[in-house]
Protein backbone atom coordinates (compact mmCIF):
# COMPACT_ATOMS: atom_id res chain seq x y z
CA UNK A 1 0.00 0.00 0.00
CA UNK A 2 1.34 3.40 -1.04
CA UNK A 3 1.03 6.27 1.44
CA UNK A 4 0.00 9.60 -0.11
CA UNK A 5 -0.34 12.94 1.67
CA UNK A 6 -2.20 15.86 0.10
CA UNK A 7 -0.51 18.97 1.53
CA UNK A 8 -2.80 21.96 0.89
CA UNK A 9 -0.92 24.82 2.57
CA UNK A 10 -2.25 28.34 3.12
CA UNK A 11 -0.43 31.56 4.02
CA UNK A 12 -1.43 33.36 7.19
CA UNK A 13 -3.55 36.34 6.15
CA UNK A 14 -5.97 38.63 7.99
CA UNK A 15 -8.56 38.42 5.21
CA UNK A 16 -10.27 35.42 3.70
CA UNK A 17 -8.37 33.39 1.11
CA UNK A 18 -9.98 31.07 -1.40
CA UNK A 19 -8.03 28.53 -3.41
CA UNK A 20 -10.69 28.38 -6.07
CA UNK A 21 -12.77 25.21 -5.73
CA UNK A 22 -12.66 24.59 -9.47
CA UNK A 23 -8.86 24.80 -9.46
CA UNK A 24 -8.23 28.45 -10.35
CA UNK A 25 -5.52 30.81 -9.14
CA UNK A 26 -7.51 31.78 -6.06
CA UNK A 27 -8.69 35.08 -4.58
CA UNK A 28 -8.42 37.06 -1.38
CA UNK A 29 -11.44 38.93 -0.08
CA UNK A 30 -9.99 42.26 1.04
CA UNK A 31 -12.77 44.86 0.91
CA UNK A 32 -10.78 48.02 1.60
CA UNK A 33 -9.64 50.26 4.44
CA UNK A 34 -12.77 52.11 5.56
CA UNK A 35 -14.58 51.17 8.76
CA UNK A 36 -17.36 49.56 6.76
CA UNK A 37 -14.85 47.60 4.68
CA UNK A 38 -13.12 46.39 7.82
CA UNK A 39 -16.45 45.23 9.22
CA UNK A 40 -16.98 43.18 6.04
CA UNK A 41 -13.49 41.73 6.47
CA UNK A 42 -14.36 40.69 10.02
CA UNK A 43 -17.62 39.14 8.80
CA UNK A 44 -15.78 36.83 6.42
CA UNK A 45 -12.67 36.54 8.57
CA UNK A 46 -10.42 33.52 8.28
CA UNK A 47 -9.40 31.20 5.51
CA UNK A 48 -12.07 29.36 3.62
CA UNK A 49 -9.87 26.49 2.69
CA UNK A 50 -11.75 24.89 -0.11
CA UNK A 51 -9.56 22.50 -2.08
CA UNK A 52 -9.94 22.17 -5.81
CA UNK A 53 -12.51 19.59 -6.86
CA UNK A 54 -9.87 17.83 -8.92
CA UNK A 55 -7.63 17.30 -5.88
CA UNK A 56 -10.53 15.61 -4.09
CA UNK A 57 -11.12 13.44 -7.19
CA UNK A 58 -7.45 12.47 -7.04
CA UNK A 59 -7.93 11.49 -3.41
CA UNK A 60 -10.78 9.17 -4.36
CA UNK A 61 -8.73 7.60 -7.16
CA UNK A 62 -5.74 6.96 -4.93
CA UNK A 63 -7.83 5.60 -2.05
CA UNK A 64 -8.99 2.71 -4.17
CA UNK A 65 -5.94 0.65 -3.20
CA UNK A 66 -3.80 3.02 -1.13
CA UNK A 67 -3.92 5.38 1.84
CA UNK A 68 -4.48 9.13 1.46
CA UNK A 69 -4.17 11.76 4.18
CA UNK A 70 -5.30 15.38 3.64
CA UNK A 71 -3.66 18.14 5.68
CA UNK A 72 -2.91 21.86 5.65
CA UNK A 73 -0.13 21.52 8.22
CA UNK A 74 3.41 21.15 6.93
CA UNK A 75 4.39 19.69 10.31
CA UNK A 76 1.76 16.95 10.14
CA UNK A 77 3.33 13.70 11.41
CA UNK A 78 1.82 11.80 8.46
CA UNK A 79 4.14 13.62 6.05
CA UNK A 80 7.33 11.90 7.19
CA UNK A 81 5.74 8.46 6.84
CA UNK A 82 4.43 9.18 3.33
CA UNK A 83 5.78 7.79 0.08
CA UNK A 84 4.57 10.72 -2.00
CA UNK A 85 3.19 14.20 -1.38
CA UNK A 86 0.66 15.95 -3.61
CA UNK A 87 0.88 19.75 -3.42
CA UNK A 88 -2.01 21.72 -5.02
CA UNK A 89 -0.60 25.02 -6.28
CA UNK A 90 -2.30 28.40 -6.24
CA UNK A 91 -0.89 31.87 -6.84
CA UNK A 92 -2.33 33.24 -3.58
CA UNK A 93 -0.31 30.67 -1.65
CA UNK A 94 2.74 30.54 -3.91
CA UNK A 95 5.43 31.67 -1.47
CA UNK A 96 4.03 29.38 1.23
CA UNK A 97 4.03 26.44 -1.19
CA UNK A 98 7.64 27.09 -2.25
CA UNK A 99 8.65 27.13 1.42
CA UNK A 100 6.98 23.74 1.79
CA UNK A 101 8.82 22.38 -1.26
CA UNK A 102 12.17 23.50 0.13
CA UNK A 103 11.47 22.20 3.61
CA UNK A 104 10.40 18.82 2.23
CA UNK A 105 13.29 18.46 -0.21
CA UNK A 106 13.79 14.89 0.99
CA UNK A 107 10.28 13.86 -0.14
CA UNK A 108 8.90 13.14 -3.61
CA UNK A 109 6.24 15.70 -4.49
CA UNK A 110 3.64 15.96 -7.26
CA UNK A 111 2.60 19.59 -7.83
CA UNK A 112 -0.83 20.15 -9.40
CA UNK A 113 -3.11 23.00 -10.46
CA UNK A 114 -3.55 25.67 -13.14
CA UNK A 115 -0.83 27.91 -11.73
CA UNK A 116 1.66 25.05 -11.66
CA UNK A 117 0.74 24.28 -15.27
CA UNK A 118 1.45 27.82 -16.47
CA UNK A 119 4.40 28.61 -14.15
CA UNK A 120 5.94 25.16 -13.94
CA UNK A 121 9.52 26.42 -13.65
CA UNK A 122 8.70 27.94 -10.25
CA UNK A 123 7.74 24.56 -8.81
CA UNK A 124 10.33 22.29 -10.38
CA UNK A 125 12.91 21.05 -7.92
CA UNK A 126 15.07 17.95 -7.69
CA UNK A 127 12.29 16.23 -5.80
CA UNK A 128 9.18 17.49 -7.62
CA UNK A 129 7.13 16.80 -10.74
CA UNK A 130 4.64 19.27 -12.12
CA UNK A 131 1.46 17.55 -13.24
CA UNK A 132 0.19 19.72 -16.06
CA UNK A 133 -3.40 20.37 -17.12
CA UNK A 134 -6.15 18.34 -15.46
CA UNK A 135 -4.21 16.41 -12.85
CA UNK A 136 -7.11 14.11 -11.92
CA UNK A 137 -7.01 12.60 -15.41
CA UNK A 138 -3.28 11.99 -14.97
CA UNK A 139 -3.83 9.84 -11.89
CA UNK A 140 -6.97 8.29 -13.40
CA UNK A 141 -4.99 7.11 -16.46
CA UNK A 142 -2.20 5.73 -14.30
CA UNK A 143 -4.65 3.82 -12.12
CA UNK A 144 -6.59 2.56 -15.14
CA UNK A 145 -3.40 1.25 -16.76
CA UNK A 146 -2.52 -0.61 -13.53
CA UNK A 147 0.62 1.48 -13.09
CA UNK A 148 -0.25 2.91 -9.72
CA UNK A 149 2.63 1.24 -7.94
CA UNK A 150 5.86 2.30 -6.28
CA UNK A 151 8.13 1.25 -9.15
CA UNK A 152 6.24 3.22 -11.77
CA UNK A 153 5.87 6.35 -9.65
CA UNK A 154 9.48 6.29 -8.47
CA UNK A 155 10.66 5.98 -12.08
CA UNK A 156 8.84 9.19 -12.89
CA UNK A 157 11.04 11.00 -10.39
CA UNK A 158 14.18 9.41 -11.74
CA UNK A 159 13.82 11.53 -14.85
CA UNK A 160 14.85 14.91 -13.52
CA UNK A 161 13.83 16.74 -16.69
CA UNK A 162 10.31 15.37 -16.67
CA UNK A 163 7.45 17.81 -16.75
CA UNK A 164 4.41 15.65 -17.04
CA UNK A 165 2.59 15.53 -20.36
CA UNK A 166 0.83 12.27 -19.54
CA UNK A 167 -2.49 13.85 -20.29
CA UNK A 168 -5.24 11.96 -22.03
CA UNK A 169 -8.72 13.52 -21.77
CA UNK A 170 -11.29 11.15 -20.41
CA UNK A 171 -15.05 11.23 -20.23
CA UNK A 172 -15.98 13.29 -17.19
CA UNK A 173 -18.51 10.58 -16.33
CA UNK A 174 -15.62 8.15 -15.81
CA UNK A 175 -14.06 10.19 -13.02
CA UNK A 176 -15.15 9.24 -9.49
CA UNK A 177 -16.90 11.60 -7.10
CA UNK A 178 -14.60 13.86 -5.06
CA UNK A 179 -13.56 12.70 -1.61
CA UNK A 180 -15.75 15.19 0.27
CA UNK A 181 -17.01 12.66 2.83
CA UNK A 182 -13.62 12.30 4.54
CA UNK A 183 -12.78 15.96 4.00
CA UNK A 184 -15.85 17.16 5.90
CA UNK A 185 -14.79 15.19 8.97
CA UNK A 186 -12.06 17.82 9.50
CA UNK A 187 -13.13 20.91 7.60
CA UNK A 188 -16.39 22.68 6.76
CA UNK A 189 -17.72 22.93 3.22
CA UNK A 190 -18.63 26.62 3.11
CA UNK A 191 -18.82 28.21 -0.30
CA UNK A 192 -20.28 31.67 0.04
CA UNK A 193 -20.03 34.17 2.86
CA UNK A 194 -23.58 35.33 2.21
CA UNK A 195 -24.93 31.84 2.81
CA UNK A 196 -28.01 31.82 5.02
CA UNK A 197 -26.81 28.93 7.10
CA UNK A 198 -23.76 26.86 7.85
CA UNK A 199 -25.20 23.71 6.29
CA UNK A 200 -22.75 21.73 4.23
CA UNK A 201 -22.73 22.94 0.62
CA UNK A 202 -21.20 20.39 -1.73
CA UNK A 203 -19.24 21.68 -4.75
CA UNK A 204 -20.23 20.12 -8.08
CA UNK A 205 -18.56 20.36 -11.48
CA UNK A 206 -20.90 19.60 -14.37
CA UNK A 207 -18.76 21.00 -17.21
CA UNK A 208 -15.19 21.98 -17.97
CA UNK A 209 -13.90 24.48 -20.49
CA UNK A 210 -15.06 27.96 -21.47
CA UNK A 211 -15.24 29.44 -25.00
CA UNK A 212 -15.92 33.06 -24.04
CA UNK A 213 -13.66 35.96 -24.94
CA UNK A 214 -12.60 36.68 -21.34
CA UNK A 215 -9.93 33.96 -21.79
CA UNK A 216 -7.81 37.07 -22.41
CA UNK A 217 -7.44 37.43 -18.64
CA UNK A 218 -9.22 34.36 -17.21
CA UNK A 219 -7.23 31.42 -15.83
CA UNK A 220 -9.66 28.54 -16.35
CA UNK A 221 -8.98 27.99 -20.09
CA UNK A 222 -5.28 27.64 -19.27
CA UNK A 223 -6.03 24.25 -17.75
CA UNK A 224 -9.46 23.22 -18.99
CA UNK A 225 -9.25 24.60 -22.53
CA UNK A 226 -11.93 26.49 -24.44
CA UNK A 227 -13.92 23.49 -25.61
CA UNK A 228 -16.85 22.75 -23.31
CA UNK A 229 -17.09 19.16 -22.06
CA UNK A 230 -20.07 18.06 -20.00
CA UNK A 231 -20.94 15.23 -17.68
CA UNK A 232 -24.17 13.46 -18.49
CA UNK A 233 -27.25 14.70 -16.67
CA UNK A 234 -27.69 11.23 -15.20
CA UNK A 235 -24.19 11.28 -13.75
CA UNK A 236 -24.73 14.68 -12.11
CA UNK A 237 -28.09 13.62 -10.70
CA UNK A 238 -26.56 10.43 -9.29
CA UNK A 239 -23.85 12.45 -7.53
CA UNK A 240 -26.45 14.77 -6.00
CA UNK A 241 -28.37 11.78 -4.68
CA UNK A 242 -25.14 10.31 -3.32
CA UNK A 243 -24.23 13.42 -1.32
CA UNK A 244 -27.77 13.86 -0.05
CA UNK A 245 -27.55 10.38 1.42
CA UNK A 246 -23.88 10.48 2.46
CA UNK A 247 -23.73 13.97 4.00
CA UNK A 248 -27.40 14.70 4.64
CA UNK A 249 -27.38 17.94 2.68
CA UNK A 250 -29.51 19.38 -0.07
CA UNK A 251 -27.27 22.40 -0.74
CA UNK A 252 -24.93 22.41 -3.76
CA UNK A 253 -22.60 24.83 -5.53
CA UNK A 254 -21.84 24.36 -9.22
CA UNK A 255 -18.30 25.43 -10.01
CA UNK A 256 -18.66 25.25 -13.80
CA UNK A 257 -16.90 28.17 -15.52
CA UNK A 258 -20.25 29.02 -17.16
CA UNK A 259 -23.29 27.09 -15.96
CA UNK A 260 -26.13 26.73 -18.49
CA UNK A 261 -23.81 27.31 -21.46
CA UNK A 262 -25.40 24.20 -23.00
CA UNK A 263 -29.08 25.08 -23.01
CA UNK A 264 -30.38 21.60 -23.83
CA UNK A 265 -28.21 20.04 -21.11
CA UNK A 266 -29.35 22.60 -18.52
CA UNK A 267 -33.05 22.17 -19.33
CA UNK A 268 -32.74 18.40 -19.05
CA UNK A 269 -30.94 18.73 -15.72
CA UNK A 270 -33.65 20.99 -14.30
CA UNK A 271 -36.42 18.69 -15.49
CA UNK A 272 -34.75 15.67 -13.89
CA UNK A 273 -34.33 17.50 -10.58
CA UNK A 274 -37.99 18.52 -10.65
CA UNK A 275 -39.40 15.19 -11.87
CA UNK A 276 -37.42 13.23 -9.29
CA UNK A 277 -38.39 15.69 -6.53
CA UNK A 278 -34.82 16.00 -5.32
CA UNK A 279 -35.62 19.05 -3.19
CA UNK A 280 -32.25 20.80 -3.52
CA UNK A 281 -30.96 24.35 -3.56
CA UNK A 282 -27.93 25.32 -5.60
CA UNK A 283 -25.74 28.20 -6.69
CA UNK A 284 -24.21 28.81 -10.13
CA UNK A 285 -22.16 31.27 -12.15
CA UNK A 286 -23.31 32.06 -15.68
CA UNK A 287 -23.72 34.75 -18.32
CA UNK A 288 -26.78 36.98 -18.43
CA UNK A 289 -27.40 35.91 -22.03
CA UNK A 290 -28.05 32.38 -20.75
CA UNK A 291 -30.99 33.55 -18.63
CA UNK A 292 -34.35 34.22 -20.27
CA UNK A 293 -38.10 33.89 -19.73
CA UNK A 294 -37.99 30.12 -20.18
CA UNK A 295 -34.79 29.39 -18.27
CA UNK A 296 -35.31 31.59 -15.18
CA UNK A 297 -38.52 29.98 -13.84
CA UNK A 298 -37.23 26.52 -14.73
CA UNK A 299 -33.97 27.06 -12.83
CA UNK A 300 -35.86 28.45 -9.86
CA UNK A 301 -38.25 25.51 -9.78
CA UNK A 302 -35.25 23.15 -9.85
CA UNK A 303 -33.82 24.93 -6.79
CA UNK A 304 -31.54 27.71 -8.02
CA UNK A 305 -30.98 30.03 -5.05
CA UNK A 306 -28.12 32.31 -6.08
CA UNK A 307 -26.55 33.18 -9.43
CA UNK A 308 -23.27 35.00 -10.06
CA UNK A 309 -23.18 37.11 -13.23
CA UNK A 310 -20.27 39.08 -14.65
CA UNK A 311 -21.17 42.69 -15.43
CA UNK A 312 -17.52 43.85 -15.07
CA UNK A 313 -18.11 47.51 -16.06
CA UNK A 314 -20.87 49.90 -17.10
CA UNK A 315 -18.61 51.51 -19.70
CA UNK A 316 -18.67 49.97 -23.19
CA UNK A 317 -15.23 51.36 -24.10
CA UNK A 318 -13.73 49.61 -21.06
CA UNK A 319 -15.57 46.38 -21.89
CA UNK A 320 -14.40 46.46 -25.51
CA UNK A 321 -10.81 46.85 -24.38
CA UNK A 322 -11.28 43.82 -22.11
CA UNK A 323 -12.58 41.88 -25.14
CA UNK A 324 -15.90 41.34 -23.37
CA UNK A 325 -19.06 41.11 -25.41
CA UNK A 326 -21.60 43.33 -23.78
CA UNK A 327 -25.22 43.10 -22.71
CA UNK A 328 -27.20 46.31 -23.01
CA UNK A 329 -28.00 48.01 -19.71
CA UNK A 330 -31.75 47.72 -20.14
CA UNK A 331 -31.47 44.00 -20.76
CA UNK A 332 -29.14 43.53 -17.79
CA UNK A 333 -31.61 45.28 -15.52
CA UNK A 334 -34.60 43.31 -16.85
CA UNK A 335 -32.90 39.90 -16.57
CA UNK A 336 -31.64 40.58 -13.03
CA UNK A 337 -35.07 41.91 -12.01
CA UNK A 338 -36.77 38.78 -13.40
CA UNK A 339 -34.37 36.59 -11.42
CA UNK A 340 -34.91 38.51 -8.18
CA UNK A 341 -38.70 38.53 -8.69
CA UNK A 342 -38.61 34.78 -9.27
CA UNK A 343 -36.77 34.24 -5.98
CA UNK A 344 -33.28 33.80 -7.48
CA UNK A 345 -30.81 36.09 -5.75
CA UNK A 346 -28.24 37.70 -8.01
CA UNK A 347 -24.65 38.61 -7.26
CA UNK A 348 -23.23 41.01 -9.85
CA UNK A 349 -19.46 40.95 -10.32
CA UNK A 350 -17.55 44.08 -11.31
CA UNK A 351 -13.88 44.57 -12.16
CA UNK A 352 -12.30 47.91 -11.29
CA UNK A 353 -8.93 49.11 -12.50
CA UNK A 354 -9.39 47.81 -16.04
CA UNK A 355 -6.70 49.14 -18.43
CA UNK A 356 -9.02 51.87 -19.80
CA UNK A 357 -10.61 52.71 -16.44
CA UNK A 358 -10.46 56.17 -14.94
CA UNK A 359 -11.82 57.35 -11.61
CA UNK A 360 -14.93 58.52 -13.44
CA UNK A 361 -15.58 55.20 -15.21
CA UNK A 362 -15.15 53.25 -11.96
CA UNK A 363 -17.52 55.59 -10.10
CA UNK A 364 -20.00 55.18 -12.96
CA UNK A 365 -19.78 51.41 -12.52
CA UNK A 366 -20.30 51.75 -8.77
CA UNK A 367 -23.42 53.85 -9.35
CA UNK A 368 -24.59 51.35 -11.94
CA UNK A 369 -24.18 48.51 -9.45
CA UNK A 370 -26.54 50.36 -7.10
CA UNK A 371 -29.04 50.84 -9.95
CA UNK A 372 -29.17 47.14 -10.79
CA UNK A 373 -31.67 45.22 -8.60
CA UNK A 374 -29.18 42.54 -7.51
CA UNK A 375 -29.05 41.60 -3.84
CA UNK A 376 -25.27 41.33 -3.71
CA UNK A 377 -22.29 42.69 -5.61
CA UNK A 378 -18.58 41.93 -5.75
CA UNK A 379 -15.82 44.33 -6.80
CA UNK A 380 -12.50 42.82 -7.85
CA UNK A 381 -9.37 44.51 -9.18
CA UNK A 382 -8.25 43.81 -12.74
CA UNK A 383 -5.37 41.35 -12.45
CA UNK A 384 -3.07 40.34 -15.36
CA UNK A 385 -2.42 36.81 -14.14
CA UNK A 386 0.85 35.12 -15.14
CA UNK A 387 0.17 32.68 -17.96
CA UNK A 388 -2.72 34.63 -19.48
CA UNK A 389 -2.49 36.56 -22.78
CA UNK A 390 -2.92 39.89 -20.97
CA UNK A 391 0.09 39.14 -18.75
CA UNK A 392 2.30 38.84 -21.80
CA UNK A 393 0.93 42.14 -23.09
CA UNK A 394 1.57 43.80 -19.71
CA UNK A 395 4.92 42.20 -18.85
CA UNK A 396 6.82 45.50 -19.23
CA UNK A 397 4.52 47.36 -16.82
CA UNK A 398 4.03 44.70 -14.13
CA UNK A 399 5.11 46.27 -10.83
CA UNK A 400 4.12 43.62 -8.28
CA UNK A 401 6.92 41.17 -7.46
CA UNK A 402 5.16 39.13 -4.77
CA UNK A 403 3.01 36.56 -6.56
CA UNK A 404 0.71 36.08 -3.59
CA UNK A 405 -0.52 39.63 -4.16
CA UNK A 406 -2.01 38.65 -7.52
CA UNK A 407 -5.30 38.06 -5.71
CA UNK A 408 -7.82 40.32 -7.50
CA UNK A 409 -7.66 42.89 -4.72
CA UNK A 410 -4.39 44.68 -5.48
CA UNK A 411 -3.15 46.77 -8.41
CA UNK A 412 -0.26 44.77 -9.85
CA UNK A 413 0.77 46.91 -12.84
CA UNK A 414 1.57 50.52 -13.70
CA UNK A 415 -1.91 51.81 -14.54
CA UNK A 416 -1.96 54.83 -16.83
CA UNK A 417 -4.89 56.48 -15.03
CA UNK A 418 -5.02 55.06 -11.49
CA UNK A 419 -2.64 54.65 -8.54
CA UNK A 420 -2.59 51.99 -5.82
CA UNK A 421 -4.16 54.52 -3.47
CA UNK A 422 -6.88 55.27 -6.02
CA UNK A 423 -7.71 51.58 -6.29
CA UNK A 424 -7.86 51.18 -2.52
CA UNK A 425 -10.19 54.15 -2.14
CA UNK A 426 -12.41 53.11 -5.04
CA UNK A 427 -12.67 49.54 -3.75
CA UNK A 428 -13.73 50.79 -0.31
CA UNK A 429 -16.16 53.26 -1.89
CA UNK A 430 -17.73 50.52 -4.00
CA UNK A 431 -18.60 48.27 -1.08
CA UNK A 432 -19.77 51.16 1.07
CA UNK A 433 -22.05 52.69 -1.55
CA UNK A 434 -23.51 49.35 -2.65
CA UNK A 435 -24.29 47.85 0.75
CA UNK A 436 -24.62 50.83 3.04
CA UNK A 437 -27.71 52.46 1.60
CA UNK A 438 -31.32 52.39 2.74
CA UNK A 439 -32.67 50.63 -0.35
CA UNK A 440 -30.13 47.80 -0.09
CA UNK A 441 -30.53 47.37 3.67
CA UNK A 442 -34.30 46.97 3.24
CA UNK A 443 -33.77 44.52 0.37
CA UNK A 444 -31.34 42.37 2.39
CA UNK A 445 -33.55 42.37 5.48
CA UNK A 446 -36.58 41.44 3.39
CA UNK A 447 -34.66 38.56 1.89
CA UNK A 448 -33.49 37.20 5.22
CA UNK A 449 -36.98 37.45 6.74
CA UNK A 450 -38.54 35.83 3.69
CA UNK A 451 -35.97 33.03 3.72
CA UNK A 452 -36.55 32.29 7.39
CA UNK A 453 -40.34 32.27 6.81
CA UNK A 454 -40.01 29.89 3.87
CA UNK A 455 -37.87 27.50 5.91
CA UNK A 456 -40.31 27.49 8.84
CA UNK A 457 -43.27 27.08 6.49
CA UNK A 458 -41.52 24.20 4.74
CA UNK A 459 -40.77 22.40 8.02
CA UNK A 460 -44.41 22.74 9.06
CA UNK A 461 -45.55 21.24 5.79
Amino acid sequence: MIKFVILDVYPNKKHRLIKDTAGGYGTGNDFGNTLFSKLLNVYVDGNIGMPAIEIMIISTILKKNNSVHYTRNINDKEIEDSDFIILPASIIAHETEIEALLKLSHKKIFVTGIFATTMKEKYLTENSIVVKNESDTFFYNIEKSNNLNLNFLNNLFNNKDLINDFYSPVSLDDLPYPDWADYTKKYPLRNDFFSLNQKIAVPLLGTRGCPYSCFFYCTYPLQQGRKVRARSVENIIDEIKYWKKELGTNKFVFRDPVFSINRKHTIEFCKQVIDQKLDITFMVETHLNNLDDEMIPLLRKAGLELVYVGVESSNHVVLKDMKRFTVEHDKQYKVIKKCEDAGIKVKTMFIIGNPEDTKDTVIQSIEYSKYLPSLYSQFSVFTPYPGTPVYNDFKDIITETKLENFNQYNLTFDHKNLTNNDISELKSLAYFKFYFNFKKIIQVLKYFIQSKYEKVHKRMG
